[in-house]
């Protein structure tokens, strides 16, 4: 089998390139969106608390077909993305056009919808197969008479597992209950063709649970065998973006992979071992060691003062210098129930020992609440990676793993 070595040595097989061109079929009319469909990356802060994006990896299946099907002539390739297209010409650099020319990808045309839903663009131009990894696209495009496609469906797992320890700003720890052994265990799950180990644990995070993660840094790598094959194992810290009070009723669970969530402050992480995935119990001394004020206050600061500025920059509003291209969802500037300074844990007077939130709670929310909730999922874009990440824009939890993928054995 030929082997087709394509930007930083991802890896794209012949068969696979066949079996999306047969996907293509006779279909004269394709498109691509652009952010975390060809390219991905994710946002984070650098030391100065200023936006900065980060190489997640690329998806070389969907730059091979798209480079196979350019070089036939009876086919016409769109590329339309929800990027603001002033954005893109502010930052030329950093923009779509340019980022194509360094993929030597040279499409028949590239529309910005300027975070607008594509499938007017897409109707207009005639499309007749289209291939996007935003959850809210393919919904838009149902009953068009299009095709989507989600681009990671076409990339196999890797051995490559990323798992993580995800703090909420008042220190507690993100415990989620498997659906399908009922053990404990941490977001996560194997990494897919092309993508860094990082992005696959934001990714899968927000997959698992349409919660966003920031300052992510690497714990520990063990290597572990698992149903006959070796696996490495990436065990990753990040934070979240809220209180656990808070996040409560932001969290979209993926019930097929999951039942149960519970934030669970770092020193009575014990009381789940007992039922405890090898991964839980791999970083439950980690854990523990979790402080509040040496992982938490500085970012929490950070998120109150800047949240508006930083917001903007995310999608592509503002002047980074650092990123590596603007992105549009549409979600709203206002900084969606987070804590202010003093707020949450560093401003109460009492702790909880243990916070347990089952489905059926979020389940039984009183009209008000459920309004509120629909809400704010309009405004915010979920990809996969959902949030306000620029590709689950990271991420909207659509294609790729399904039935718990818990990642590795151990």
């Amino acid at each position: 089998m030929i082997k087709i070595r394509i930007l930083n040595e991802s890896i794209v097989t012949e068969q696979e390139k066949i079996t999306l061109s047969q996907i293509v079929g006779d279909n004269s009319v394709i498109s691509f969106d652009f952010d975390n469909t060809l390219v991905k990356s994710f946002p984070d802060f650098d030391e100065d608390g200023e936006l900065i994006y980060i190489n997640g990896g690329s998806n070389a299946t969907m730059i091979n077909l798209m480079k196979y099907l350019i070089d036939d002539p009876s086919k016409k390739v769109y590329v339309v993305t929800s990027r603001d297209q002033g954005a893109d010409e502010k930052n030329p650099e950093e923009g779509a056009p340019k980022q194509l020319d360094k993929l030597n990808l040279k499409p028949d045309g590239l529309f910005y919808t300027n975070s607008q839903p594509k499938v007017t663009k897409l109707k207009e131009l005639g499309v007749e197969i289209h291939f996007d990894d935003d959850r809210k696209e393919h919904q838009d495009i149902q009953g068009s008479g299009i095709q989507s496609f989600y681009p990671d469906d076409f990339l196999e797992d890797t051995n490559q597992v990323s798992k993580v320890v995800a703090v909420t700003l008042d220190n507690k720890v993100l415990i989620l209950k498997r659906a399908d052994t009922g053990e404990f265990d941490i977001p996560g799950g194997h990494g897919k063709s092309g993508e860094t180990t990082e992005f696959t644990a934001i990714r899968e995070t927000l997959e698992e649970t349409g919660l966003d993660l920031y300052g992510i840094k690497q714990i520990k790598v063990k290597e572990v065998e698992f149903n006959g094959r070796k696996e490495d194992i990436s065990y990753f810290y990040a934070k979240l973006n809220n209180t656990s009070d808070m996040l409560k009723d932001d969290i979209d669970l993926d019930t097929n992979e999951n039942t149960e969530f519970y934030f669970v402050e770092p020193q009575f992480i014990d009381d789940f071992m007992s039922n405890a995935t090898n991964n839980l119990k791999n970083v439950s001394n980690e854990i523990k060691s979790l402080t509040l004020d040496e992982q938490n206050e500085p970012f929490q600061r950070k998120m109150a003062e800047k949240h508006r500025e930083m917001k903007k920059r995310l999608i592509g509003l503002g002047g980074n210098k650092k990123k590596v291209g603007p992105y549009t969802e549409n979600p709203s500037l206002e900084r969606s129930k987070s804590a202010p300074p003093g707020f949450g844990a560093l401003g109460e007077a009492k702790k909880e020992e243990k916070t347990r939130i089952k489905v059926k709670i979020n389940q039984n929310l009183d009209e008000k609440r459920k309004k509120k909730r629909k809400k704010r999922k309009k405004r915010r874009k979920t990809a996969g990676y959902g949030g306000y990440f620029p590709y689950y824009d990271l991420y909207d939890g659509s294609g790729g793993d399904s039935g718990g993928d818990g990642g590795g054995g151990e």
